[in-house]
């Protein structure tokens, strides 16, 4: 399971919060335990913005930044949402999918997404961990000696030819 967070805020800080803003407590003053953050979400133009999960809220707040918090820019029900994480890319990043639209909130830095896990889970929100299909091949494979591969330049190689050796395989995304 994944999500991200892009800020050090520390986790879990009881933060007041009012009705009227953010969708948070009862009243103003009333303080929730929860999370926040700088994600920054991708798309036609990268913007950063502040995010917060609260403790038994399913809603993920968006806001312009952390001193802009009086009112949310979006606000997300997560469980009418498709939650996921691509951990394919670096650093991570929360896909989130809802009525059509999509979302991909990126953290700034590997370690931050498991906060963001965690404060999700606490809001009653289980993220997936996206699947790929693998062939009946690799299912099945012991080793990686029964492959046959492509060098840098294209050339067909058996994996075979390295039995023996210390190996590196790396996947770069090419035509």
């Amino acid at each position: 399971m994944s999500c991200g967070v892009g800020g050090k805020a520390p986790p879990a800080a009881a933060t007041p919060s009012c009705s009227g803003g953010g969708g948070g407590g009862s009243s103003c003053g009333a303080t929730a335990p929860q999370y926040g953050g700088y994600l920054k979400k991708k798309g036609f133009v990268d913007v950063d913005r502040w995010y917060v999960a609260r403790e038994g809220d399913s809603n993920l707040y968006c806001y312009k930044d952390q001193h802009q918090t009086s009112k949310e820019l979006e606000k997300v029900d997560l469980l009418e949402s498709t939650v996921l994480t691509d951990f394919g890319i670096s650093p991570p990043a929360l896909l989130i999918e809802n009525n059509g639209k999509k979302w991909m909130l990126q953290t700034k830095e590997e370690g931050e997404i498991l906060p963001w896990l965690k404060a999700l889970e606490k809001s009653g929100v289980q993220c997936l961990e996206p699947t790929e299909e693998i062939c009946p091949l690799a299912k099945s494979a012991k080793d990686i000696y029964g492959f046959d591969c492509k060098t840098i330049d294209g050339a067909p190689v058996n994996m075979d030819k390295y039995k023996g050796y210390v190996v590196l395989v790396v996947n770069v995304a090419s035509q």
